[in-house]
């Protein structure tokens, strides 16, 4: 057990070696239809807060962000089932960052099961935008950070 609530690693972590994110969670009663299997849009909301997580472990301040009158919205998304997944269920979000360009990051994010099966898996189209919904250059810090977990053949974006 963990003596310290600061040791639980609620964002996940970036893993070095593949630059991916991993988040990890519990499927909850909530999240289960009345047979106990995860109901469909419940993957969109595990993606959503593993995609949340990551900008947190970037060092990427949304609430800052959001003060600032800017924002990430999901532009585009497509999603594939494979399997479903059940009840107390331990599932792995495992977020790459493909392609970014002056103002949209492309992301492929896959839900995993505890024995690495694929149970769903997620091509997202995050743009960064003022609050109206007006897409806008990402700023050179947040390029940067997000440069740094992408794997350098990836690296397509115009300075």
């Amino acid at each position: 057990m963990m003596n310290n609530r600061n040791d639980i690693p609620l964002d996940g972590w970036i893993d070095a070696e593949t630059c991916a994110h991993i988040y990890p969670l519990k499927v909850q009663y909530e999240d289960t239809d009345a047979g106990g299997v995860v109901y469909h849009a419940n993957y969109l909301n595990y993606a959503e807060r593993a995609r949340s997580a990551g900008f947190t472990l970037m060092d990427i301040d949304q609430r800052q962000r959001l003060s600032d009158g800017k924002a990430f919205v999901v532009a585009g998304l497509d999603i594939r089932y494979h399997k479903p997944a059940r009840l107390g269920d331990i599932l792995t979000v495992v977020t790459k960052t493909e392609r970014m360009t002056g103002a949209q990051v492309i992301l492929n994010q896959q839900v995993l099961s505890a024995d690495d099966l694929n149970l769903a898996t997620l091509t997202v189209k995050v743009v960064y935008a003022t609050l109206d919904g007006r897409p806008i250059r990402l700023d050179k810090d947040v390029k940067n950070k997000i440069l740094a977990t992408m794997p350098p053949q990836n690296h397509d974006i115009q300075h």
